[in-house]
């Protein structure tokens, strides 16, 4: 029977093994801080932050309220609620339709 010599590594098979490792273990180092897109993630676009609704100004706020009915226009009833507009609702109603839209109100309650 021979004898077995214990096998010797060399200095590239060292470095090898060394880098091999280092791969291995970092690889899953970084894998496990940085999460990896899923393809629901990567094929959705990113939908945008939730927006605060646009404030609502007090003319938009006043004619809101008297528009008790929320078809866009007040009515000579509707604008009694409104006593200075209501006043003043021949003259406002710049197209002669008997109510006022939201841009006849404005303009009238800017004057």
């Amino acid at each position: 029977m021979k004898a077995s010599h214990p096998r010797t590594i060399g200095a590239f098979e060292v470095r090898s093994m060394v880098l091999f490792a280092s791969l291995v273990f970092g690889g899953a180092a970084s894998a496990q801080t940085a999460p990896q897109p899923t393809a629901r993630s990567a094929a959705a676009p990113a939908s945008p932050a939730p927006q605060a609704p646009p404030r609502q100004t007090a003319e938009q706020a006043a004619f809101e309220r008297a528009d008790s009915n929320h078809d866009g226009q007040l009515s000579a009833a509707e604008a009694q609620a409104l006593p200075v507009i209501a006043s003043r609702l021949r003259e406002l109603d710049t197209d002669g339709n008997g109510s006022l839209s939201f841009e006849e109100f404005q303009r009238g309650a800017r004057q």
